[in-house]
């Protein structure tokens, strides 16, 4: 197995939410989607969004987007 599939079956086999959720609440927000109180700065009002089906996050409040890794890099201090 090369780098890049190992890379695309974890990305199969592990929940962005569950690993965000470990972080924040999130609530559902439509039809595959999560919303919440960012991880990664403080905020009163829900402006961090979840797309559970493309796997990816956005803050609209401090701009940081990804995906899993980029998630697991900011959360825990790695450097993937």
């Amino acid at each position: 197995m090369n780098f890049k599939s190992a890379i695309a079956v974890i990305r199969e086999r592990v929940s962005l939410a569950e690993v965000l959720a470990r972080h924040t609440q999130l609530k559902p927000a439509g039809s595959g989607k999560l919303k919440g109180l960012c991880p990664f700065h403080a905020e009163r009002t829900p402006s961090f969004h979840v797309d559970i089906r493309k796997g990816v996050y956005y803050c609209f409040g401090c701009k940081a987007g990804g995906d899993l890794f980029d998630a697991l890099e900011r959360l825990e201090g790695l450097s993937l």
